[in-house]
């Protein structure tokens, strides 16, 4: 079975026209980790700026001074949204065209396999008739 790349390509351009399309779209946000021996506090402010990204802006003012005084460390994230967003619908479409397949193929199979069941089924019993009927034998 050859598969054909042009078919491929083809349904992979509405994704790639949704991603022309959509705003550039980014989730930002600041993520400081204060570790102790024991455990460590997470703490995530979205919409912030590069450089408010430190551990004496983000940490609320109870826990500056624990947090400061042990190792904390803090981290700018940037996420494009649009990228998580297409492959996620990608995965879906992906999902249900194999489900679709399957269901399809099914469908088609019981449709080939039930007809040459009946006919079997059919010939079996014009067998047994021709047998005690035409041939006047018992049935075995």
């Amino acid at each position: 079975a050859e598969v054909s790349t042009q078919s491929t390509g083809s349904a992979m351009l509405p994704f790639l026209l949704l991603l022309l399309v959509l705003p550039a779209s980014a989730d930002v946000r600041c993520k400081c980790v204060c570790k102790n021996a024991i455990d460590r506090e997470i703490f995530i402010k979205p919409s912030i700026d590069f450089e408010d990204c430190k551990c004496d802006t983000i940490v609320p003012d109870a826990w500056q001074k624990s947090c400061l005084a042990n190792k904390c460390e803090c981290s700018y994230d940037i996420r494009n949204t649009n990228v998580l967003r297409v492959s996620v619908i990608l995965t879906i479409v992906c999902i249900s065209a194999m489900a679709l397949f399957v269901l399809g193929d099914k469908l088609i199979w019981n449709c080939v396999r039930m007809p040459r069941k009946v006919f079997e089924w059919k010939q079996t019993n014009l067998d047994k008739r021709n047998r005690v009927y035409v041939n006047r034998s018992m049935l075995s």
